[in-house]
């Protein structure tokens, strides 16, 4: 099934801006904190689905059928969100902890091969930490 797409940003101020990438005429919103910016997305996307329907509008009956909501950050935004060792996820893609800096900061532009690799290796430590149990 066809998710919601969000692109996420964090702003200098902390706050959490998300817009939707594949929706007509688009839902955006904000919030302190992901978690945040979250609930309020899913609040925006229902209010957006019942002006479209008073509307009338034709695409109402395909975008209500969209329930999951996937998150896209570019690199400098993931490591501003999440608590994550920059070392590790160097050391885990074979990339020079120090360049991994300058991606996780912004300084240095990211190709979409290795931003794809940067990727891999963060879903193979999500798939490491969900296979532990307590």
């Amino acid at each position: 099934m066809k998710k919601i797409e969000v692109f996420v940003e964090k702003a200098n101020d902390g706050t959490y801006w998300g817009s939707t990438q594949n929706l007509p005429g688009g839902v955006s919103s904000y919030g302190n904190s992901f978690d945040e910016l979250k609930q309020n997305l899913k609040a925006a996307f229902k209010d957006y689905l019942e002006v479209g329907r008073k509307l009338n509008e034709n695409w109402v009956q395909e975008i209500e059928q969209l329930t999951e909501f996937e998150y896209q950050l570019d690199i400098a935004s993931f490591f501003k969100l999440l608590p994550i060792k920059i070392s590790a996820i160097a050391e885990k893609t074979g990339i020079n902890p120090s360049l991994m800096r300058q991606y996780a900061s912004g300084k240095a532009n990211v190709s979409e091969k290795r931003a794809r690799e940067i990727e891999k290796a963060i879903h193979e430590l999500g798939e490491d930490l969900l296979s532990v149990s307590f």
